[in-house]
């Protein structure tokens, strides 16, 4: 049942198709929404793995200078669509996560509404390198993820969130347990984990 969020999805195909995908709820998932109204946002904001930009979008919305960065090009030209004609201070970039040091960007805050969990440990690594490179100290980096709970081949534990955002590199960190949401009417609940981190050090290398 879960595997439609696996990491081998075609992304291109799906955001190609008529059909929105399961994690396509409208709107940003609620407990990333929760986070932001705990989180002192800072701009410029890195929406990461942003899709076709409800994330991104919601953030803007509120006033937010924001890029929204997704591999998928289809996705991508979804998020750019939705955004036509209107004023907000946000872009989309088609943009490999695993290669963040690409972007010309040092964000202040990152969201990561399911991407991480996407990625294999290789992946994962590559990509929270490049979050630690592109990072400035004080930057605050919040992750939403699927959880080892929810089964399959979720991998994804308390313990992997601390090997990959280890101190002295993050500090202030805090994970834990939520929930993400699928389906247009929020019928799939899986166990789900949040992490708040923010970039400790005084160097950028």
């Amino acid at each position: 049942m879960l595997d439609f969020m696996a990491s081998h999805h075609d992304f291109d195909a799906v955001y190609s198709g008529d059909e929105p995908a399961p994690w396509q709820i409208g709107g940003p998932q609620p407990a990333l929404v929760e986070a932001l109204d705990r989180v002192a946002v800072a701009d410029p904001v890195l929406d990461v793995g942003c899709g076709t930009g409800e994330l991104a979008i919601f953030v803007a919305e509120r006033g937010h200078r924001v890029v929204g960065v997704d591999l998928s090009a289809p996705g991508i030209d979804r998020a750019r669509a939705r955004i036509a004609g209107r004023d907000l201070d946000l872009t989309f970039e088609v943009a490999d996560a695993t290669r963040l040091v690409d972007l010309d960007l040092r964000p202040r805050t990152v969201l990561d509404s399911g991407l991480l969990h996407s990625l294999d440990e290789t992946g994962q690594r590559a990509y929270v390198e490049g979050l630690r490179a592109i990072c400035d100290p004080g930057a605050v980096v919040c992750v939403l993820a699927v959880s080892a709970a929810a089964g399959m081949n979720w991998t994804l534990t308390p313990d992997r969130l601390v090997e990959l955002f280890p101190e002295p590199d993050w500090t202030d960190t805090s994970i834990r347990s939520t929930e993400v949401v699928a389906g247009a009417d929020h019928h799939l609940r899986l166990p789900a984990l949040l992490t708040v981190t923010r970039r400790a050090g005084a160097d950028r290398t």
